[in-house]
C-alpha cells in the first residue's frame, strides 16, 4: 500500500513532536539539577550542557548518537517545503523516545518540588 501525501505530512508532525519530547525531557532534567540553559532547540548542545554539569541523562544510545538528526527535525519539518521524514526513522525514533521517557520516569527527583516554573 502506497503512502499518501497526507500520510507523509503526518510523519513530519510526528517527527517534530518526537524532537519536542526529547528536548523538553532534557530541559526538565537540567531544571531539576538547577542547570541554566539558553532558549535553544539543539539536542546535541543540551546533551553537552548536561554532561558538562554532571547531569546523567541516561539516554538510550540511539538518541545520544543521533542527536544532530533530532535537531534538524525541529526546523526542517516546519520550514522546508516538501521535506519528508522517512517512515522507518520515525518508527525507530518512536521506540527509542518511548524508552527514554520510561527511563526518565524512573529517575529519583527528591527535589522536584524546588523547581520554579
Amino acid at each position: 500500500m502506497s503512502e499518501t501525501l497526507l500520510d507523509k505530512a503526518k510523519q513530519n508532525y510526528v517527527g517534530y513532536h518526537l524532537h519536542q519530547a526529547v528536548e523538553i525531557a532534557i530541559k526538565y532534567e537540567l531544571s531539576i539539577h538547577a542547570v541554566p540553559y539558553q532558549k535553544i532547540h539543539d539536542i546535541t548542545q543540551l546533551i553537552q550542557l548536561a554532561n558538562q554539569n554532571g547531569v546523567d541523562l541516561d539516554l538510550p544510545e540511539y538518541i545520544d548518537e543521533h542527536s544532530e538528526m533530532f535537531t534538524l527535525w525541529e526546523s526542517r519539518t516546519r520550514y522546508i517545503i516538501n521535506y519528508r521524514l522517512e517512515k522507518r526513522k520515525i518508527e525507530r525514533v518512536l521506540e527509542e523516545v518511548g524508552k527514554m521517557l520510561e527511563q526518565f520516569k524512573e529517575l529519583d527527583h527528591e527535589d522536584e518540588h524546588l523547581i520554579e516554573m
